[in-house]
């Protein structure tokens, strides 16, 4: 009998404490308030009198049991959002009793609304409202009619389409003999600029052509990152989506794909050196080649980024609207009204990310800062020549140093974490891993010297006719390539379920995107030399050298139209692998229609009159010195390849 009493009580403590259990945790994700709500906007602003309010409110802070789930699962921060921290578009005017005299956003329009939360979130959870901000009030008449600088604008772009349609015209009826006449004309002839996009790559030759599928193959990997920001960014049904995707193998790689923009800095740094070498075999490469070498790129990037931003400032905000059209696309006018200047002196990676007119061009001051860097340790080696190995080494090494000791004692995240939801949300301000490893000169600037000892290694080559393309370490090195760059791709993918160390962090942030740079220009000198069928088919194919060349145009953008596109959606997002593929899709074939105007009227006639203003000579030298070239490696000018990506 005893053993029966024993088993009651046994069997009462256990349910007892598994009903303990039950009270203590009872919640799960779905017993949390939604992360993000939008109302039906239109249904919303049928009304005259009617006020659609965007708003963000953080949770008071107690001791119930739900809120105390609520907090522990925002901890987790490097996967997890902040849940105490609420978003909502709300049809004030139906919901929360407001009138058009709230519509100014004000304290009293953020009281009313903070009243009302309070008392539907504690109604349906329990909780309460702690602080609320109103980010803006729309109605059904708050349309903003052009104003003097999107009539100046609109007719210099005008006016710009005229001279193209009229130099085209022009061609075609009255087409010069041996396609010469005017240069001037010719270079805003749209037929001619055709052309040139679509054969460029085989008049060009040979030795470069790898580059332009691989600037299209970057491009359309960073379009994948920045889909997942998106779907991250704005208001998804499932957030859950977002945080879970840290977990998923096959996911998690694009919080990492940042890295891949290492090719953009290779490359650039690889055609900026070797057309510097190149240069200085016939010409006096001087200090007063440095202002020239700048004038000149300023004027082979600015006109696409003017036309962009013009635009932005202008009359993309009048193409559409949406319950998140004024937080995406009237944020971006505003930043371009009074931030314009960071970028036309092309540097805009000096200043508050969160602040910048099209962030995405970040790239662009980071670019031009390792440019001139490069510059003057190029002219040192010129007037020093034996001075080359030890320059480019310790320029080297100290280009790794700087950002562990950065990184160190900053205590910086790894740059991997530093994607994590909340930090996508606030569009990466305010983080400081981002601005200072991420964007930062000094964080890619081991890359772009990559790139340049990878140009001076294969200048010396072809000077002392070193037959690689016969060497099996090359072959070797080259077929291992592709593997060791998808390998720093997985580095660290366990960071975001636990905290790294500083030193950890900084050998990180150190090492893992320069591995992936070294692996680039492995492959760039085994594409140069042939070494490997399969690897040069897939980046000389004839198709993707267009669509390389229109890359650039594609970068500056592709933010817009993901901007246009989230900003006009009536609600919610939600997100599955199948509607984020198509997204993706969607924005890649998008920004690449939308690039190719840009590039016909706008880039390219840019890059015909930069060769008249500044290459006439340089190019008949140029075409002498490529006259050196080993025998077997197609002969091609230097100047025919835009270092701008």
């Amino acid at each position: 009998m005893w053993w029966f009493v024993l088993y009651c009580a046994v069997t009462l403590v256990l349910g007892d404490n598994d009903t303990k259990r039950d009270i203590l945790e009872p919640f799960d994700y779905y017993s949390m308030p939604a992360l993000s709500e939008l109302d039906d906007y239109d249904l919303c602003l049928r009304k005259p009198d009617a006020v659609y309010c965007i708003v963000d409110f953080e949770l008071l802070e107690d001791e119930t049991p739900l809120y105390q789930y609520i907090k522990n699962f925002s901890s987790l921060s490097y996967k997890n959002y902040k849940h105490t921290k609420l978003h909502r578009g709300v049809c004030g005017s139906q919901n929360c009793g407001l009138n058009l005299t709230h519509a100014n956003a004000s304290e009293i329009t953020a009281v009313s609304l903070k009243r009302c939360f309070n008392t539907t979130i504690h109604q349906s959870y329990g909780l309460q409202v702690d602080s609320l901000s109103v980010r803006y009030c729309k109605t059904q008449n708050d349309y903003i009619p052009p104003d003097f600088l999107d009539y100046i604008i609109g007719a210099l772009l005008l006016l710009l389409l005229l001279v193209n349609l009229g130099c085209s015209a022009y061609y075609f009826f009255w087409q010069p003999e041996d396609d010469e006449g005017n240069r001037y004309m010719l270079a805003f002839c749209v037929q001619k600029n055709w052309k040139a996009l679509k054969y460029g790559g085989s008049a060009e030759g040979g030795i470069f052509k790898c580059f332009q599928a691989m600037r299209f193959y970057t491009m359309v990997m960073i379009l994948g990152l920045h889909s997942m920001i998106f779907i991250g960014y704005g208001y998804t049904e499932n957030p859950d989506f977002i945080e879970n995707s840290y977990d998923d193998f096959f996911k998690s790689l694009l919080f990492n794909a940042r890295i891949i923009v290492q090719i953009f800095f290779v490359m650039g740094g690889f055609l900026m050196a070797y057309k510097m070498l190149v240069y200085a075999e016939t010409h006096q490469f001087t200090l007063k080649t440095v202002p020239m070498a700048i004038v000149n790129r300023w004027f082979r990037l600015m006109p696409a980024v003017l036309v962009v931003m013009g635009l932005a400032m202008t009359w993309v905000p009048h193409l559409g609207s949406g319950p998140m059209w004024d937080a995406v696309v009237g944020r971006e006018r505003e930043m371009c009204r009074s931030n314009w200047w960071q970028l036309v002196i092309l540097m805009p990676n000096l200043f508050p990310f969160e602040h910048l007119c099209l962030p995405q061009a970040w790239y662009l001051g980071t670019d031009t800062q390792l440019f001139f860097v490069t510059l003057i340790i190029l002219l040192i080696i010129w007037r020093w020549p034996k001075s080359g190995v030890p320059v480019l080494s310790s320029v080297m090494v100290i280009s790794l140093i700087i950002p562990f000791l950065q990184s160190y004692f900053m205590n910086l995240l790894p740059i991997r974490v530093s994607l994590f939801p909340e930090s996508i949300r606030d569009i990466f301000g305010y983080n400081e891993t981002f601005y200072h490893a991420y964007v930062s000169a000094q964080g890619n600037w081991a890359g772009y010297h990559l790139g340049v000892l990878t140009a001076w290694f294969y200048h010396k080559a072809q000077t002392k006719k070193w037959d690689l393309g016969e060497s099996w370490l090359l072959k070797i090195l080259f077929l291992i390539s592709i593997p060791v760059a998808a390998g720093t791709v997985l580095m660290g993918w366990d960071l975001h379920h636990r905290e790294a160390s500083a030193f950890e962090s900084a050998v990180f942030n150190s090492l893992n995107q320069n591995f992936f740079a070294l692996a680039m220009c492995v492959f760039i000198i085994g594409n140069f030399y042939k070494c490997n069928r399969i690897y040069v088919g897939a980046v000389e194919w004839g198709p993707l050298q267009p669509l390389g060349r229109i890359s650039y145009c594609a970068m500056l953008l592709h933010a817009t139209v993901l901007r246009t596109y989230g900003g006009q959606l009536r609600r919610s997002f939600y997100a599955t692998d199948y509607t984020a593929i198509m997204l993706f899709a969607g924005i890649v074939c998008t920004t690449y229609i939308l690039s190719l105007p840009l590039h016909l009227f706008v880039e390219a006639p840019a890059c015909q009159l930069q060769k008249i203003l500044f290459g006439p000579k340089r190019q008949t030298k140029e075409r002498e010195a490529n006259a050196k070239v080993k025998p077997g490696i197609s002969n091609v000018s230097v100047s025919t390849v835009s270092t701008h990506i």
